[in-house]
């Protein structure tokens, strides 16, 4: 297990790497030790580790540490958000679908007849999560735009930042 994750303290908001934490004698486990913010004491934290979240023609929305490959159909992946881990998966939870099986679906893409709407679909759905964008209460996730998806050549993956939104 890799300890060396960026973290931030859920009390104090100070950032730092897993490891810096130190090991303190547990108070409610004899003989245990328990991780403790350097700075404040907490014993919780956010888990920073940067993840990205793509969909597919589909409207299926997975999320992972890199965008799997377009396979030989030229069929690939939009990189639709990125953030830290401990906050894509509730942001996207919060504004996608969810599917009967639990799975999260953009709105509107699976419904769609052909490729032009849900193309359209995507893009109101990400124009409508990316009002969001470099609010404090978005957590560092930062939805794409369709400017940048447009913008981007065929078989590479969109880089989102600032200038995007």
């Amino acid at each position: 297990m890799n300890h060396d994750i960026p973290i931030k303290c859920t009390r104090c908001r100070h950032a730092c790497m897993e490891s810096e934490w130190l090991d303190v004698p547990s108070k409610r486990f004899g003989g245990c030790t328990e991780k403790t913010c350097p700075r404040c004491g907490c014993r919780s934290y956010f888990d920073m580790t940067p993840q990205i979240a793509w969909c597919w023609a589909s409207g299926l929305i997975e999320i992972g540490d890199t965008v799997p490959e377009n396979n030989e159909a030229g069929d690939g992946a939009i990189v639709i958000a990125e953030g830290p881990k401990s906050a894509l998966r509730g942001r996207l939870e919060a504004m996608a679908r969810s599917g009967h099986d639990g799975r999260l679906l953009v709105p509107g893409v699976p419904e769609a007849e052909t490729q032009s709407d849900a193309a359209g679909a995507l893009g109101a759905w990400l124009s409508w999560c990316a009002l969001g964008n470099g609010r404090r209460s978005s957590y560092g996730v930062t939805f794409a735009t369709m400017k940048a998806i447009d913008d981007a050549p065929l078989s590479t993956t969109v880089q989102i930042g600032p200038t995007d939104i």
